[in-house]
């Protein structure tokens, strides 16, 4: 909901700043020619907007630097990127592991994760009277971290049948049974975007773009792995996919 919040955000920006003048006009023979300043130098703008619009301290963190060049009718560009994923709560799920008839312990599970990454793509653009919109491709490659712990909390039943949080079994061999893995991973990966140009000036531009991506983790060492009830494979590589980030660049051509 964060990232549609943006877009309706930004559109009013797109109506109101869109320059028409510096955007190449699509014509019967769909040609389209090189621009007079064919490089663009950017910077992703969406980590800060989006710590004012949620207000919050801790939110994921998409950082990138970009390099595109222009060859008519498409782009080639390559990016740097730091990516951040932060739980907004304690823990990403729970689930109960001992029960009586007057207590249950949980145990909470957290994962977060950290990398770098270089990528290499292409975007072709269109040109529609005075937008510009454009659809790209990339591969990823990077290295990273994800963190991951588990701890347990025990709750107590009250007279009015409630389980409430217990600080009764300090000494319980669950409350001391924490777990801790920290490994580090080499990272493959495809993302597409799809974006919306909109001209400030001659040698300015924001770039509104999600870019949905997958990603290949490829185990490379465990830094700190604490396990004592078993839950982590200790090796293994694994897959993900995200949805998308929503990417706000501004872009200086020249």
């Amino acid at each position: 909901m964060k990232k549609f919040l943006l877009v309706f955000l930004c559109i009013p920006l797109i109506y109101s700043a869109q320059d028409s003048s510096y955007v190449a006009e699509k014509t019967d023979s769909n040609s389209y020619f090189h621009e007079s300043e064919r490089n663009y130098l950017g910077l992703n703008l969406s980590p800060m907007v989006a710590g004012l619009v949620t207000n919050q301290g801790e939110h994921n963190i998409k950082l990138s630097a970009l390099y595109k060049r222009n060859f008519g009718d498409h782009n080639l560009r390559m990016s740097f990127n730091y990516l951040k994923n932060i739980s907004n709560s304690n823990f990403d799920f729970n689930m109960p592991v001992l029960t009586t008839d007057t207590s249950i312990f949980y145990r909470y599970f957290n994962t977060d994760y950290d990398y770098f990454d270089i990528r290499f793509g292409f975007e072709e653009l269109r040109n529609y009277s005075s937008t510009r919109v454009h659809i790209g491709i990339d591969v990823l490659f990077g290295y990273g971290q994800q963190k991951s712990n588990y701890f347990h909390n025990a709750y107590e039943i009250d007279s009015s049948g409630y389980y409430l949080p217990s600080s009764g079994y300090s000494n319980h061999p669950l409350k001391n049974a924490e777990g801790k893995r920290i490994s580090n991973y080499l990272i493959t990966g495809l993302d597409v975007s799809f974006g919306l140009d909109v001209f400030l000036s001659e040698s300015f531009l924001v770039t509104l773009q999600l870019t949905p991506q997958f990603n290949y983790y490829i185990f490379s060492s465990d830094q700190t792995f604490e396990d004592p009830l078993d839950e982590y494979i200790q090796y293994g590589n694994f897959s993900d996919f995200k949805l998308g980030y929503l990417d706000i660049q501004l872009i200086y051509k020249f």
